[in-house]
Order: structure tokens, then C-alpha cells, then sequence
């Protein structure tokens, strides 16, 4: 063996036995000798890289022993790099600048095993030690720290505390909101989370997609002593009695953390801390267990109890169990859906199986009555459960048959399709059309549950998965200019994978969207559940659009007229000087891009449009009620619009 063999062979020998680092190996042919022994003199201190050399080409290999992390390189930048040899220089030179060695650059290219987890966040009530065990954690796997609290508070330049009290505590959730975003696009990272950042959903969701996330628990009293001197920045414990308050608060908060991978804390100092979650996390790598698909689950307060809407994968086939549905229940499906999920509901005590016909034409009440026509049949009692599974159409009749088959029985809502993931499934708004308009008989039903499981995406139509991002659209236009930013960055591949039959359908950016829309509905629907005042601004668009879909004979399906009735109500906004152009230009442009259409069928007459309108279910006292918009983030009702202005609008989207 020569003397380079016996130090690769000791050197290897060396970092295998510290079971806690990734070793990179990257051979080559020719290496000099001086890069060999630069690193080999870091490897000490870095204990992450070794060269090695006498291979017929370039390659680099990420070799995983037992228990270990990656600490500079992620698998996705690694498979970013996993290109041709000739592409491979600036890798080496990354990875030299972040050992801290300098030289020349080789080409050489990557191929990677099985991946790991970027970062490390830890969650968990107050004072269970998620900022002092996570530094040290840092520090052991080569991850840079970050606080959330203390980022929201180098930002706002006020402590948590002042935060609260001065601002309110919207205001700091939407700090943690604008963290949670910039994190997720970050590697390398141990986050510590103040103990609400994990129970929002999108903030869940935005920082797990690439995370092992780890709650830390301790008991009451140990809560107590931890925190009695610092109750200035913890503004939650304000009062006489700061146990019985965080009893409480850790009882309401038990189910979301639950989720997560267990730490408890008490009793043990930060370092005995850090090293069980060391220990965990090379655990749960190599269980291959760290990447578990998040399911979200969207809590919905209404004025007779609440449900949970549930976002998720692979999540149809354990619907018995989560919904709890024990009872006899019938299925409403259509004739599309019923070929691909119908016998993937679990186990069910199912009475009858209803299959309708497909399409928003037969949203009507002689579809209704043959549901109530099989349900009786079936022998359906009050004590069932009617499961919808299926798009906006089978969620809307069914959830009507549910409201007044015997004068109400259970519901539980199975959508399949985007739109009705993000719109029709939540808020409790069931109904079927007349010849006259769009649903205009209907009645208020809310679901036991919402169960979106988001593989159904994948056999969507695209035009229909396209379809629906309207209604996304619709959502951040209201509520979210950040969702609308992210809608519109991510906008080509979507439509790209929808136009290739969903092909390389991104999923986990579609869950992300799914779970905002949903939390942008939620918000609005639980101030008004009857549709009297702020919920009306979900009408976005829709008065031009149900006229649409009317006039055409339902030939234009809905999404495709939101999406026209969205450019036609930000042109309107923007005639009348609400808004400024450049905000109708825009909308359009994004719609575009989503492959949407942005104009009026040149077949349907403005006159006829008009007409339609006037039937509308939004007409009040004879008024016709638009809903137009001052800036993305800012809509608002208003009936003071002339039909000049309308007819122009009209007229001018051809």
C-alpha cells in the first residue's frame, strides 16, 4: 500500500467512526498533492470533505455512514449540481470557499444518495428550551441558528411584549408569517419557533417540506420555573396564576403538537438535550422516517360547533377513522371521479353508492331528487352520513341533499378537484342552479369534516386543475399579495405539468397554495358565516362570471369565467379610478400565464350579459352589488356602479 493509500485508509477509517457527519468524497484524476493535504489539514476542524484521487475520471459521491447530517451541502443543491462534468466548476469552488480552502477549480460531477433533511426546527410551548438546546444542536451538526422571536423583534424593532400590546397579536402573527416564508427557501438552518408558529398551517407546512421538526415538551411546573423571571417577553402568561393558564394553553394545543416527533425536556440540561436530538435525527434518517409527508389540518369555527378541513396525501383511504364515521353512509360521486376513487373511501358500513352525471348542467333538482330517490331506497335514516367525493358540482348537490333529506343528516365533504379543495368544499354553502341563474336555491350545511387529499389532483383534467386556479387567484387577490407573488413565481409549471396530462404535477407547491387559499376562506367565512357582509368580497369576479356561465349554456366552466370575471371586475375597478391600471394589467398577465382566459367570448352579447346579470343571487333591492378592488390585498362591496360603466367593461373584453 502506498503512503497516500495509508492516509486515505486512516483518514477514512477516522471520520466513519465519528458516526456523525456526512463524508464527501470526490475522486478525480489528476488532484494535486497540495489540495489533498489542504484538506486533510481542515479535516479536523470541518470533518465533512475528503479527496481522494487514481479514478479513471471526475466523480463525487455522497458516502452516508451511519448517523449522519449533511452540514453544507443540501440534497437539493446537490441535485441542482448533478449536471454534465463540463457544468461542475462552480460546485468546487462553493464547496472550497465554505471549507475555507483556496484554489483552483476542477470539473466533476455529482451523484447523491439518499437525501437528508436541510434543516432541523424545533417547536413546543414556552420555556421548554427550543433557543438553548437548539444553539448547541447548531453547533454540533454544522447549522447556523435562528430564532424566530428574535428575528420578529430585530425587525420590528420592539420586543415580543410591545409587539403585542401595542400592535395587537395579528400583528405578530404576521411577522412569523413573513419568517416562516423566508426560511423556507434556506438550508442549512437549526430554527427555534415561538410556540405558535407550528400550529398555523402554512407556516407548519412552509417550514416542515424540507425539515425534521422536532416538539419539546416539559411539565407545568418545570414551564413555571423557566419562566417566571421572563414574563416580559411572554405576554401570554400575563395574570395571578401563570400555571393554570399554561395547563390550559397546552391542553388547547396538545392535538397540533402531537404531530410532531416528542422531546421532553424536563429535568435535563440543554446539552443532554441536544445530544437526544442528535441522536433522533441520524435515527430518523436512516429509518429513512425523516420526510414524512405533513398532513395540514385547517380548523373552521361556525355558529353550531366547528370541523376541521384536512390536507394531506394518500388521505382517502383512511377516512372512517379520521372523519369518525361509524354509522350507515352513502357516497355521491359522478360519473368521472366514480372510476378512480370510489372504492378507495377505507371501510365503510356504505348503504348506497351514487354515481351522478358529470358536469355543472346537471347541478339541478331532478339530479337532487334521484339522490333522495336512492337514499330512501338504501334506507338511509337521520343517523347517516352522506360523503361527497368529488368536484364543486357533487359538493354542492350533495351537500343540498344532505341539508334537507329528512330535514338534515351529517355531511362529509371529499373534494377532488382544486377548485373545490380551495372554494366550494368550506364555508357551508351548498346549492343547485334554476334555469334563471346560478344557484339560486340552496341552503347553509356544514361538513363533519373536509377531506382534500391532493393525490386526486394527479387525475384531474388539467384544463379543470387550471380551472380552479382561478379561484386561488381570486383568494390572494383579496386577501394575500404574498400568495398572489407566489402564484405568479410558480404559475409556468404548473400550467406546463397541467397542459402534459399533470406530468411532473408539483405537488407540495400545490399543497402550500391549497392550504393558504383554504386559511384565506376561513378567515372570511368565520366572521360572516351567512354571507351578510365581508363574506360577500368571495364574490370576486363572480358576477361577471356566473352571467358568463349562464349566457354560454355552461359551455365555459366556472374557473375559466372567475377568470374572466376577475380581469372584467379589475378593469371595472380601475374605470371607475378605484385602482390603478397597471393591478388589471397584472391580474390579467398571471391568469395568462395559468393558461386561464382573460376575455369575453366574442358569442356572448354584452346585452345578454347584462340580462343575466340581473338575475344574479348578489341583487339586493334591485341593486346590483360588485365587488371591486383598491390594491391586491384591499376589495370591498359596492353598488354604486353605472351600466354604462358595466357595458363598457363588457364591450371592451373582446
Amino acid at each position: 500500500m502506498s503512503s497516500y493509500d495509508a492516509i486515505v485508509s486512516n483518514r477514512l477509517d477516522y471520520i466513519s467512526a465519528l458516526k456523525r457527519r456526512t463524508v464527501l468524497v470526490i475522486s478525480g484524476y489528476p488532484l494535486s498533492r497540495w489540495l489533498f493535504f489542504a484538506v486533510m489539514s481542515s479535516i479536523g476542524r470541518l470533518m465533512d470533505c475528503l479527496f481522494l484521487w487514481n479514478r479513471p475520471k471526475p466523480e463525487a459521491i455522497l458516502v452516508e455512514p451511519e448517523r449522519t447530517s449533511i452540514p453544507h451541502l443540501s440534497q437539493a443543491k446537490c441535485n441542482d449540481w448533478n449536471r454534465s462534468i463540463s457544468q461542475q466548476g462552480d460546485f468546487l469552488q462553493e464547496l472550497l470557499l465554505k471549507t475555507a480552502i483556496i484554489g483552483p477549480t476542477m470539473d466533476l460531477e455529482v451523484a447523491t444518495t439518499q437525501q437528508s433533511p436541510s434543516n432541523i426546527v424545533l417547536t413546543g410551548f414556552m420555556g421548554t428550551g427550543k433557543s438553548a438546546a437548539g444553539r448547541i444542536l447548531a453547533l454540533e451538526t454544522g447549522r447556523e441558528f435562528v430564532d424566530t422571536d428574535e428575528l420578529i423583534v430585530e425587525r420590528a424593532g420592539r420586543s415580543v411584549a410591545e409587539l403585542f400590546f401595542e400592535s395587537g397579536e395579528a400583528t405578530f402573527r404576521h411577522y412569523e408569517r413573513q419568517v416562516a416564508r423566508e426560511l423556507s427557501d434556506q438550508e442549512n438552518l437549526v430554527i427555534a419557533t415561538g410556540g405558535r408558529l407550528m400550529l398555523d398551517p402554512l407556516n407548519a407546512l412552509l417550514l416542515n417540506q424540507q425539515a425534521l421538526v422536532f416538539c419539546l415538551t416539559a411539565s407545568v411546573e418545570e414551564i413555571v420555573a423557566r419562566t417566571e423571571n421572563d414574563l416580559s417577553r411572554r405576554p401570554l402568561l400575563e395574570g395571578d396564576s401563570p400555571a393554570k393558564q399554561i395547563d390550559e394553553l397546552l391542553h388547547e394545543r396538545q392535538a397540533r403538537y402531537s404531530q410532531y416527533k416528542q422531546v421532553e425536556t424536563s429535568g435535563k440540561n440543554v446539552h443532554e438535550v441536544a445530544r437526544e436530538l442528535i441522536e433522533l435525527t441520524s435515527q430518523l434518517v436512516n429509518e429513512g422516517r425523516w420526510s414524512r409527508q405533513l398532513t395540514s389540518r385547517i380548523p373552521v369555527q361556525h355558529p353550531t360547533g366547528a370541523y376541521e378541513v384536512v390536507i394531506g396525501k394518500d388521505l382517502l383511504t383512511s377516512l372512517p377513522r379520521v372523519a369518525g364515521i361509524k354509522g350507515p353512509c352513502a357516497v355521491v360521486t359522478d360519473n368521472n371521479v366514480a372510476q378512480h376513487y370510489v372504492n378507495n373511501l377505507g371501510d365503510l358500513n356504505r348503504l348506497a353508492t351514487i354515481i351522478t352525471p358529470a358536469g355543472e348542467e346537471n347541478k339541478t333538482l331532478e339530479t337532487v331528487r334521484f339522490i333522495y330517490d336512492q337514499l330512501l331506497e338504501a334506507g338511509m335514516d337521520r343517523q347517516g352520513t352522506l360523503i361527497t367525493l368529488g368536484g364543486g358540482v357533487v359538493g354542492d348537490m350533495g351537500g343540498f341533499a344532505a341539508a334537507t333529506y329528512m330535514r338534515g343528516i351529517k355531511l362529509v365533504q371529499c373534494p377532488t378537484s382544486l377548485l373545490a379543495m380551495v372554494d366550494a368544499s368550506v364555508g357551508g354553502k351548498t346549492g343547485v342552479d334554476l334555469p334563471q341563474g346560478k344557484n339560486l336555491v340552496g341552503s347553509f350545511k356544514q361538513p363533519e369534516v373536509v377531506f382534500a387529499d391532493i393525490d386526486t389532483l394527479q387525475t384531474l383534467p388539467g384544463s379543470e386543475l387550471l380551472s380552479g386556479m382561478a379561484e386561488v387567484v381570486k383568494g390572494a387577490i383579496i386577501a394575500s399579495p404574498d400568495l398572489l407573488n407566489y402564484v405568479q413565481e410558480i404559475a409556468p409549471s404548473i400550467a406546463g405539468s397541467a397542459l402534459n396530462n399533470n406530468r411532473a404535477l408539483p405537488l407540495a407547491d400545490l399543497h402550500t397554495i391549497i392550504v393558504e387559499a383554504v386559511m384565506i376562506k376561513r378567515d372570511i367565512v368565520e366572521t360572516d358565516p351567512f354571507e351578510r357582509d365581508r363574506r360577500r368580497l368571495l364574490n370576486l369576479g363572480h358576477t361577471f362570471a356566473h352571467a358568463i356561465e349562464q349566457v354560454s349554456g355552461y359551455s365555459v366552466r366556472h374557473g375559466e369565467a372567475v377568470s374572466i370575471g376577475l380581469v372584467a371586475s379589475s378593469v371595472l375597478s380601475a374605470l371607475l379610478g378605484f385602482c390603478n391600471e397597471d393591478i388589471s394589467i397584472r391580474i390579467a398577465d398571471i391568469l395568462k400565464q395559468l393558461r386561464l382566459p382573460v376575455r369575453i367570448p366574442s358569442q356572448l352579447s354584452s346585452e345578454r350579459l347584462l340580462k343575466a346579470m340581473a338575475t344574479d343571487k348578489k341583487v339586493e333591492l334591485s341593486e346590483l352589488r360588485f365587488i371591486l378592488i383598491r390594491d391586491i390585498g384591499d376589495a370591498f362591496v359596492e353598488s354604486q356602479v353605472p351600466e354604462s360603466a358595466v357595458m363598457e367593461v363588457l364591450d371592451g373584453l373582446r
